[in-house]
Protein backbone atom coordinates (compact mmCIF):
# COMPACT_ATOMS: atom_id res chain seq x y z
CA UNK A 1 0.00 0.00 0.00
CA UNK A 2 1.43 3.31 -0.64
CA UNK A 3 2.15 5.90 1.97
CA UNK A 4 -0.32 8.11 2.29
CA UNK A 5 1.16 12.04 2.94
CA UNK A 6 -1.64 12.71 5.85
CA UNK A 7 -3.45 10.79 8.83
CA UNK A 8 -6.86 11.63 6.82
CA UNK A 9 -5.42 10.35 3.48
CA UNK A 10 -4.89 6.49 5.61
CA UNK A 11 -8.51 7.25 7.40
CA UNK A 12 -10.09 7.18 4.36
CA UNK A 13 -7.91 4.41 3.20
CA UNK A 14 -8.95 2.59 6.32
CA UNK A 15 -12.68 3.57 5.90
CA UNK A 16 -12.98 1.62 2.25
CA UNK A 17 -10.82 -1.22 3.85
CA UNK A 18 -13.70 -1.60 6.13
CA UNK A 19 -16.08 -0.73 3.22
CA UNK A 20 -17.44 2.08 4.71
CA UNK A 21 -18.45 5.59 4.12
CA UNK A 22 -16.35 8.77 5.19
CA UNK A 23 -20.09 9.85 6.88
CA UNK A 24 -20.62 6.57 8.87
CA UNK A 25 -16.95 6.41 9.82
CA UNK A 26 -17.26 9.86 11.00
CA UNK A 27 -20.34 9.18 13.06
CA UNK A 28 -18.59 5.87 14.61
CA UNK A 29 -16.11 8.07 16.15
CA UNK A 30 -18.19 10.98 17.65
CA UNK A 31 -17.36 13.51 14.79
CA UNK A 32 -20.56 15.18 12.96
CA UNK A 33 -21.64 12.86 9.46
CA UNK A 34 -19.33 15.88 7.42
CA UNK A 35 -16.60 15.99 9.35
CA UNK A 36 -14.07 13.55 7.13
CA UNK A 37 -15.66 15.10 3.77
CA UNK A 38 -14.84 19.06 5.19
CA UNK A 39 -11.43 18.13 6.26
CA UNK A 40 -11.08 16.90 2.98
CA UNK A 41 -12.32 19.39 1.18
CA UNK A 42 -10.49 21.78 2.94
CA UNK A 43 -7.21 19.75 2.48
CA UNK A 44 -6.70 19.74 6.20
CA UNK A 45 -5.78 16.72 8.91
CA UNK A 46 -7.85 15.23 11.43
CA UNK A 47 -7.87 16.33 15.32
CA UNK A 48 -5.72 14.34 18.04
CA UNK A 49 -8.88 13.68 19.58
CA UNK A 50 -10.41 12.07 17.49
CA UNK A 51 -6.90 10.02 15.89
CA UNK A 52 -6.95 8.56 19.85
CA UNK A 53 -10.99 7.56 19.33
CA UNK A 54 -10.10 5.63 16.46
CA UNK A 55 -7.78 3.77 17.83
CA UNK A 56 -9.18 3.30 20.48
CA UNK A 57 -12.06 1.84 18.52
CA UNK A 58 -10.62 -0.03 15.43
CA UNK A 59 -8.32 -2.01 17.67
CA UNK A 60 -7.21 -4.32 14.67
CA UNK A 61 -5.76 -0.51 13.04
CA UNK A 62 -1.79 -0.28 13.65
CA UNK A 63 -1.48 2.91 15.19
CA UNK A 64 2.52 3.34 13.78
CA UNK A 65 0.57 3.40 10.58
CA UNK A 66 -2.10 5.79 11.23
CA UNK A 67 0.06 8.24 12.55
CA UNK A 68 3.72 7.62 10.32
CA UNK A 69 2.54 5.51 7.32
CA UNK A 70 4.97 2.98 7.81
CA UNK A 71 3.89 -0.64 8.47
CA UNK A 72 1.32 -2.49 7.88
CA UNK A 73 -2.36 -0.83 8.49
CA UNK A 74 -3.70 -3.79 9.92
CA UNK A 75 -1.97 -5.20 13.25
CA UNK A 76 -0.64 -8.79 12.80
CA UNK A 77 -3.11 -11.26 13.94
CA UNK A 78 -6.31 -9.30 12.71
CA UNK A 79 -5.97 -10.90 9.52
CA UNK A 80 -6.03 -13.77 8.00
CA UNK A 81 -4.60 -15.13 4.77
CA UNK A 82 -5.88 -17.45 2.43
CA UNK A 83 -4.80 -18.11 -1.25
CA UNK A 84 -2.89 -14.87 -1.10
CA UNK A 85 -6.43 -13.23 -0.25
CA UNK A 86 -6.25 -11.15 3.06
CA UNK A 87 -9.43 -11.21 5.19
CA UNK A 88 -9.85 -9.09 8.40
CA UNK A 89 -10.13 -10.59 11.41
CA UNK A 90 -13.19 -8.56 12.96
CA UNK A 91 -16.32 -9.27 12.32
CA UNK A 92 -17.81 -5.76 13.88
CA UNK A 93 -21.45 -7.11 14.17
CA UNK A 94 -20.33 -10.28 15.24
CA UNK A 95 -18.57 -8.61 18.26
CA UNK A 96 -21.56 -6.16 18.65
CA UNK A 97 -23.96 -8.98 19.20
CA UNK A 98 -21.90 -11.21 21.41
CA UNK A 99 -20.96 -8.13 23.87
CA UNK A 100 -25.01 -7.72 24.04
CA UNK A 101 -25.82 -11.09 24.86
CA UNK A 102 -23.46 -11.19 27.63
CA UNK A 103 -25.78 -9.00 29.09
CA UNK A 104 -27.76 -10.94 32.21
CA UNK A 105 -31.25 -9.46 31.46
CA UNK A 106 -30.80 -9.95 28.00
CA UNK A 107 -29.94 -13.54 28.30
CA UNK A 108 -32.80 -14.09 30.86
CA UNK A 109 -34.93 -12.35 28.08
CA UNK A 110 -34.03 -14.97 25.77
CA UNK A 111 -34.33 -17.80 28.05
CA UNK A 112 -38.22 -16.91 28.89
CA UNK A 113 -38.44 -16.02 25.24
CA UNK A 114 -37.24 -19.96 24.25
CA UNK A 115 -39.31 -21.33 27.57
CA UNK A 116 -42.57 -19.67 26.15
CA UNK A 117 -42.22 -20.80 22.87
CA UNK A 118 -41.47 -24.34 24.05
CA UNK A 119 -44.56 -24.19 26.07
CA UNK A 120 -46.53 -23.09 23.48
CA UNK A 121 -45.87 -25.91 21.03
CA UNK A 122 -46.55 -28.38 23.13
Amino acid sequence: MDKKDKILDRVIVFAAHLGISLRSFSLSIGASAGYLHRLQSANSNIGGDFIEKIIQLYTELNPTWLVTGEGDMIKEGYRVEENGIYYGGKDYFKQALLNYLDDKEVQDKLLQTVNKDQSDSN
